[in-house]
């Protein structure tokens, strides 16, 4: 006979073997997690952004050098027309110094109707490498003389100048738009004051104003400033802060000895020309956090003694002063010890930098550093 074996009853099959119990992260693990991992956060953000503004920086300083080469290529074609800067471009903010050839724009802006809004130099230097529809610059020579069009400059740039219906001919292009960002003025990020752009809230005069006047912007899109400097300035005297006739007399300079070399008020839209009681200038505030712009005063009356005072170091004229001369100056210096600026028979770049403050240590420009920066 079979011997069988009687299933077990029900309820009584064996369990399986109990695995051990899955041991959860405790509170003291968890915080030390997060910890660690916002601690490895804290370092890297600030080593990316620091590696983002770096590479913004050799962006900038690209631009400048299209810049440079556009300017010498400028200067190469044009250098009969504009003496008063050395065949540059000018940067005048104001009606020029008197010379004949800066007449002939009437002491415009030579692509705005007359009465014209204030510009600056920020805006020349895009409208006179490139054209101010980034088309090309009209040549005043290239401008026929019928119906008095070489004085009409506002409209050099328009469909039908000649009435006739064909267009000046153009200039090459001296900066390739393409490499260079070019912003309109309206659109810039921060906030303008708008009493240092006069026709901001005014109606539009023309086809062309000057909210639309285009600017080269940094990797930050901010204005890249233009300052051309006066040919006809004397060396000792490096700034002024406006612009005066040809015959009037200077009084603004750190020497007073004749006409400055450069003029605060060409980009004192952007850099403004004043500073409040709680140390913030009127200029252009890109970064909406009421940002002092140092170079808001000019220190156009300093003289050498006053400008090693450290009370003055906000100021244009420390800012464009020539360095070995500046590290020549003790307090025993002679007041009227002879100053002169960088760049005398040239041009000023400066971007803002990542700071959006014009003047200070992190400004991209084409002036040479200081030594102990």
């Amino acid at each position: 006979m079979r011997n069988t074996v009687n299933p077990p009853a029900l309820g009584t099959l064996p369990c399986p073997r109990r695995r051990g119990r899955v041991r959860a992260f405790s509170l003291v693990e968890l915080l030390t997690v997060i910890f660690i991992i916002s601690l490895l956060i804290a370092i890297l953000v600030p080593s990316l952004s620091a590696a983002r503004n770096q590479a913004k920086k050799t962006v900038t300083k690209s631009a400048l050098n299209a810049i440079e080469t556009g300017l010498q290529m400028f200067q190469n074609d044009n250098a009969s027309s504009f003496p008063q800067t050395n065949g540059f471009p000018p940067s005048f903010s104001h009606p020029p110094l008197g010379k004949a050839n800066f007449e002939s724009h009437l002491g415009q802006f030579p692509f705005l109707p007359n009465p014209h809004p204030l510009v600056y130099g920020a805006h020349w230097l895009p409208a006179m490498l490139m054209g101010v529809d980034l088309q090309g610059y009209v040549q005043r020579r290239s401008v026929p003389r019928a119906n008095n069009l070489r004085d009409r400059p506002w409209l050099w740039y328009t469909p039908d100048p000649t009435g006739d219906g064909k267009l000046i001919p153009r200039a090459p292009l001296y900066a390739d738009p393409g490499n260079l960002r070019t912003v309109a003025t309206k659109d810039l990020p921060g906030r303008p004051n708008r009493a240092l752009f006069p026709n901001w809230n005014a109606n539009r005069l023309d086809e062309l104003d000057m909210q639309d006047l285009p600017v080269i912007v940094d990797a930050w899109d901010q204005p890249i400033l233009y300052y051309a400097a006066n040919t006809h300035g004397r060396a000792s005297n490096m700034v002024a802060d406006v612009h005066f006739e040809k015959n009037s007399e200077y009084t603004g300079g750190p020497q007073e000895t004749g006409p400055p070399v450069y003029f605060h008020q060409d980009n004192e839209g952007f850099t403004g020309n004043a500073i409040d009681a709680e140390g913030v200038s009127n200029g252009w505030d890109f970064g909406g956090g009421e940002q002092r712009h140092t170079m808001a005063l000019s220190g156009a009356k300093l003289s050498a003694q006053d400008l090693i005072d450290p009370a003055n170091r906000d100021t244009f004229a420390r800012y464009v002063v020539d360095r070995k001369i500046f590290g020549t100056l003790t307090a025993n210096t002679p007041e009227t010890a002879p100053l002169r600026p960088v760049n005398r028979d040239t041009y000023l770049l400066i971007s803002p930098g990542v700071d959006g403050r014009y003047g200070t240590n992190d400004d991209v420009s084409n002036l040479p550093p200081w030594p102990n920066n």
